[in-house]
């Protein structure tokens, strides 16, 4: 059962759980605590569906687009009008978030996704397609993308408490890893023996589990608050984070990420071919590494999670990210390539999974949509300016100084974070 009011009209613990009932011993630190808690555990594994459809689908819409264009341009132009809505919009819908009930939003979101997949199925299956529809319908994406993040970021607590939050935040991270190895390598044979639009249809479909997980839960509460215009109350999550050092500083942290390294993924291609010498089966196994690492990070964070000690786990992960870009620059021996990799992965998880946890602890239940709306501008919103980064770097002193680099500036401004702020690795 679901969160419901008690007589004081406030949320009770998630499904039977209650505050007295807190495990003790290692159920603690089970990585897998979030899962005892069904409407959780049922939206998760939809979630896990959909999110392999939509990595089948981003692999085949970008073979799709090669084909109509040939043009890597136009590839770029694609993946930005996908990201840049949520720069734009994410602290208004994370506002939209904190004043209707999250459950009804994704339930919205997911039927709304799913239309535009079958529509691209249908123009591809009849021939009609034109990059012109791409683009109206990676616009369309863009725009469910900034309505998803932050209500889906913050719905997670409604879900499972705080208590449980990082379980289920590193669960998430887990599904989301696990997905990006599965959805291109199934596309990847779909494409090859059955056809393209095929993975467009299967996108289509895979959001009914996500969709029916949410539609069979009970109705969620609300959080009570003073009724302003949407303006007023983007605002006031704006200067709540500006009055909160320690959110301000985490959110600035997860900037950092993307800004110096989430973007790294974009010269792999290069180091694939130029510098290993090992082509497109080593530039997946390559691939393959970070989604690795970044799984057994995410069951590591949800292990460690428990300890009370998050401060500090947020400081190794960023610590682990950081060097491992510099190795990474630094060799020209594939073996070693993939495993800092996966160290890569890990850090990466650590790093983000621990940040998304702390914030959502620190933040009221009230507020928790709007500072999970900036939280996105920070990872997603900038996403663009980072890949920018590491291209130009890339294109100017060559691939591996952009990874140094890269390391570099993560390790220096996270360094003067923590310097600023050394509460940050205290935080329980």
């Amino acid at each position: 059962m679901k969160a419901s009011d008690d007589s004081n009209g406030q949320p009770q613990a998630p499904d039977n759980q209650t505050p007295a009932e807190e495990p003790s011993g290692f159920l603690t630190h089970n990585p897998f605590r979030a899962l005892r808690h069904s409407s959780f555990r049922s939206f998760w594994l939809g979630q896990f569906v959909s999110l392999t459809g939509s990595w089948m689908q981003g692999v085949a819409q970008r073979w799709l687009v090669y084909q109509l264009t040939r043009s890597e341009s136009i590839l770029g132009l694609v993946n930005a009008l996908m990201t840049v809505p949520v720069a734009v919009l994410a602290p208004f819908s994370g506002a939209l978030a904190d004043r209707y009930e999250k459950r009804r939003i994704l339930m919205t979101i997911q039927a709304t996704a799913a239309s535009m997949a079958m529509i691209l199925w249908f123009l591809t299956w009849t021939g009609r397609i034109q990059i012109s529809h791409i683009f109206l319908l990676s616009i369309g994406l863009g725009l469910v993308r900034a309505f998803d993040v932050p209500t889906r970021q913050s719905f997670w607590a409604d879900l499972v408490g705080k208590d449980d939050l990082m379980s289920a935040i590193s669960l998430n991270s887990a599904a989301v890893n696990l997905s990006r190895i599965l959805g291109p390598s199934f596309a990847g044979v779909l494409i090859a023996s059955v056809s393209l639009e095929i993975c467009f249809l299967l996108n289509a479909v895979s959001f009914a589990p996500s969709f029916f997980a949410l539609l069979l839960m009970p109705p969620m509460p609300v959080p009570r608050a003073p009724r302003k215009n949407l303006f007023h109350s983007v605002v006031d999550g704006l200067n709540y984070v500006r009055t909160h050092p320690s959110v301000f500083h985490l959110l600035l942290l997860i900037a950092t990420w993307s800004l110096f390294a989430g973007q790294f993924d974009v010269l792999l291609p290069v180091m694939a071919d130029q510098i290993f010498k090992v082509g497109p089966k080593g530039y997946g196994f390559l691939t393959a590494a970070i989604g690795i690492g970044a799984v057994a990070g995410a069951l590591l964070a949800a292990s460690l999670g428990g300890s009370k000690k998050r401060g500090r786990l947020l400081l190794i992960g960023t610590l682990l990210a950081s060097f491992s870009l510099l190795l990474f620059s630094r060799t020209s021996l594939f073996a070693v390539a993939l495993l800092t990799l996966f160290s890569l992965g890990i850090g990466m998880v650590l790093q983000n999974a621990t940040a998304n946890t702390l914030v959502q602890t620190l933040v009221p239940d009230q507020m928790r949509g709007r500072v999970m709306g900036l939280y996105s501008i920070m990872l997603i919103g900038l996403a663009p300016i980072g890949s920018l980064f590491y291209g130009f770097v890339g294109q100017t002193l060559g691939a591996p100084a952009s990874f140094f680099c890269g390391g570099v500036f993560l390790l220096m401004t996270n360094s003067l974070i923590h310097w600023r702020d050394p509460g940050l690795r205290h935080l329980p």
